[in-house]
């Protein structure tokens, strides 16, 4: 395990363990209830195996050069922050959100040109790559099932996905001097989602949270895709207080020929994730 991640173990563990032991009054405390609370927030790490191919094609009509962000960037396998929380304003009524970002800056040496936009970047160039990669969702659920220990929930919201993918290079040549050429594909992909979760208490304060989303929209000169699948383990030792472990899948294809940006996006992450889990 690399020696970040185990610091954010140590620290998410020494958090918990501080609202766990509050002293006798927590050991009298009634047993959580995660299923008829008002709702939870949880705040974590994710560690994911990345992949990200992304095209910018130019004005003209052939197409760009399709760039595999992780072997030019080594994007794979990094540690990502995460939060999301749920709210039930009614019995069966609730809101739901997530917001993670997914954002870095990295150089390297490029073995075969690439045209990317207008710009064509010659081979051999040293290249800065910086992706800024944010993702908000917020969601209505209806509690379709409901009984003592588990519910069952139908989803419709929005998953906003806001996608910046830049590569800048410095040329250098005689007679003309350095000149920076590249520049930034900004994407923006708002696709309504679909799914379904449940929530269900497996005994002893443990919890089973699992969820499915899809969506698929073609409109004009936009066509997008978005998949995400996630189950995790939530152990509350204590009434607000829990810890979870969990496993996430999120694929997103979107191909657009819309304002600044003309091209394809294939972005999928998969990998564990470790959280704290405040009940209210």
């Amino acid at each position: 395990m690399a020696p970040s991640m185990r610091r954010h173990w140590t620290t998410l563990l020494a958090t918990l363990a501080i609202g766990a032991q509050t002293g006798p009054a927590a050991s009298a405390e009634a047993a959580p209830d995660l299923l008829s609370g008002r709702g939870f927030f949880s705040a974590g790490m994710f560690s994911n195996h990345t992949d990200l191919q992304i095209r910018f094609d130019p004005s003209s009509l052939k197409a760009g050069t399709e760039v595999d962000w992780d072997q030019r960037f080594g994007l794979a396998d990094t540690h990502r922050f995460r939060a999301e929380g749920l709210w039930r304003f009614k019995p069966r009524h609730h809101l739901r959100f997530l917001y993670t970002d997914y954002s870095q800056t990295d150089g390297a040496r490029i073995d075969k040109e690439i045209q990317w936009g207008d710009e064509l970047i010659p081979v051999n160039s040293d290249v800065t790559g910086r992706l800024g990669f944010e993702i908000v969702e917020l969601a209505y659920e209806y509690t379709v099932l409901t009984r003592p220990n588990y519910e069952l929930a139908a989803s419709l919201g929005v998953h906003y996905t806001a996608l910046s993918a830049e590569l800048i290079a410095t040329l250098n040549s005689a007679g003309i001097g350095s000149r920076a050429v590249g520049g930034e594909a900004p994407i923006d992909a708002p696709l309504p989602v679909v799914g379904l979760r449940g929530l269900w208490h497996l005994g002893k304060n443990v919890y089973l949270d699992a969820q499915v989303q899809y969506f698929s929209l073609t409109v004009n000169d936009i066509a997008g895709s978005l998949s995400n699948r996630r189950a995790a383990l939530i152990w509350h030792p204590s009434t607000r207080w829990g810890v979870g472990v969990g496993y996430d899948a999120f694929e997103v294809d979107v191909r657009l020929k819309d304002g600044d940006f003309r091209g394809t996006v294939d972005w999928a992450y998969r990998g564990p994730q470790i959280f704290l889990n405040y009940t209210f």
